[in-house]
């Protein structure tokens, strides 16, 4: 590596050997460069964007925050510690050694794909967990000698030096009562029911009785010929239109639906955050702030490794 720091070196490197180490400086100047403009985004999201009530929330991209909720759904159990929350993510590595040097590689992972609640305070938001970036307040890091840990908790010091066993476990969970802060796509009402006129939800019925055509001839043809001629036809439509206004009527007194997912844009982010909005903003910037030095020294790696390559 320290060939690549010395003038003289990179003027005699084999031209395949000097190609490689240049074009990985340039990638890494090109991948931190993008992962701070990345960041950068969403920490102008997140102070930007106008929060939104789930009771008036438009349909589409927005902000919402509150508390997390299981609803009327059971608690989850966090697979490593048998904790209750409503969401779950878990890594578990093993330590590996290679001569002197030592490195953690990851075993075995998960994350619950299970839904959970959002209120805050005006409603009540179903959240998709699948796509999102989530990050949580609830963490906990342990070492311990089997791959499966048999305690929720080690001791301070091996959490904290990295002394216990040859496994290393992470654990994420959010827990009901959390801050969540959430950024996605926004959607009321999903089955579409409450934007369907009369005639539409009457046409559903007659496809449905129609599945069933012994039924519905049993019921409505007068003249027992097997057929359903005009005036009986004209019966099926009135009775599909009462039944519609019923099913709408019944749409418009049910408590309306909502739940956000990841957007189907992909340039937009899916948020989810049980941590302030501040936090998580300081947190994106500090994250381009790291990128935006790797932009910087790979780029100037790059720099200096042309200028020694090609003098003058």
């Amino acid at each position: 590596m320290e060939e690549f720091f010395c003038r003289a070196c990179l003027a005699q490197m084999p031209t395949a050997k000097f190609a490689l180490g240049l074009s990985v400086a340039v990638i890494a100047a090109l991948a931190g460069l993008l992962l701070s403009l990345r960041n950068i985004r969403r920490a102008r999201l997140i102070e930007d964007m106008p929060t939104s009530r789930i009771r008036s929330a438009s349909q589409g991209y927005v902000e919402l925050m509150g508390l997390a909720s299981a609803g009327e759904t059971p608690m989850l159990r966090a697979p490593l510690t048998d904790r209750p929350c409503l969401w779950w993510r878990y890594t578990i590595e093993k330590q590996e050694k290679s001569g002197k040097s030592t490195r953690w590689r990851v075993i075995e992972k998960g994350q619950s794909p299970e839904p959970f609640q959002l209120d805050d305070g005006t409603g009540l938001c179903r959240i998709e967990p699948a796509g999102a970036e989530i990050r949580c307040q609830h963490r906990q890091r342990w070492h311990g000698s089997e791959r499966r840990p048999g305690a929720a908790s080690r001791p301070i010091t091996a959490r904290v030096l990295g002394f216990g066993g040859r496994f290393r476990y992470t654990e994420f969970r959010i827990r009901d009562g959390d801050p969540l802060y959430i950024l996605g796509h926004f959607v009321s009402d999903a089955t579409g029911q409450r934007v369907m006129s009369v005639d539409q939800i009457a046409g559903r019925l007659i496809r449905q009785w129609k599945q069933d055509f012994r039924a519905l001839l049993a019921r409505y043809d007068e003249d027992r010929d097997g057929n359903l001629d005009p005036h009986e036809w004209r019966k099926v439509t009135e009775a599909a239109r009462t039944a519609a206004v019923k099913v709408q009527q019944h749409q418009t007194n049910v408590d309306q639906e909502h739940s956000i997912r990841r957007p189907d844009d992909g340039r937009l982010p899916y948020l989810i955050g049980s941590q302030g909005q501040e936090q998580l903003s300081r947190h994106y910037r500090w994250r381009a702030l790291a990128t935006a030095v790797l932009f910087l020294a790979a780029g100037a790696l790059a720099t200096w490794m042309i200028g020694a390559r090609f003098p003058g």
